[in-house]
């Protein structure tokens, strides 16, 4: 059964295992899902990605982070070495995560959790500057010179 848009940004954040994600790695792992896991979305709730500084943004995926922080299953925290807030899963929205990746396939899965991966392992540079490459389209609004 499809999910949410803001069930999929609790599952993809729940696959970092914990570890925060950083403002791009979230909107870029909800942008990707979009693109790769268009059936995870449950018909009507998806993100509306815009071209922006750093390619693509959805000003909603920051809305329901702030919203699932409030009931307890996300926690948000300061960087203190850039001066932007991160994004992790907490031990209940692991638990609630856990339930709901029951209800995708497990090729959805699957994809999620390389989505996931994938943007964790590049830096900041790399990691904008492949969704570029991916993506020109995304980069008409960009401040992001690579």
């Amino acid at each position: 059964m499809p999910l949410s848009k803001d069930e999929v940004l609790l599952v993809v954040l729940s696959l970092a295992n914990g570890e925060p994600l950083t403002p791009v790695q979230v909107q870029k792992s909800l942008f990707l899902a979009d693109d790769k896991v268009r059936t995870a979305f449950r018909a009507g709730s998806r993100y509306e990605f815009q071209p922006y500084d750093y390619g693509p943004f959805d000003r909603e995926v920051y809305l329901d982070a702030q919203s699932m922080s409030r009931t307890g299953l996300v926690e948000i925290s300061s960087d203190m070495r850039g001066g932007w807030n991160t994004y992790a899963a907490t031990n209940a929205g692991l638990n609630r995560a856990r339930a709901l990746r029951e209800r995708l396939s497990v090729p959805e899965l699957e994809i999620l959790k390389r989505i996931v991966g994938f943007v964790r392992s590049l830096s900041f540079t790399e990691l904008v500057s492949a969704i570029y490459r991916g993506y020109p389209h995304m980069k008409e609004r960009s401040v992001f010179r690579d």
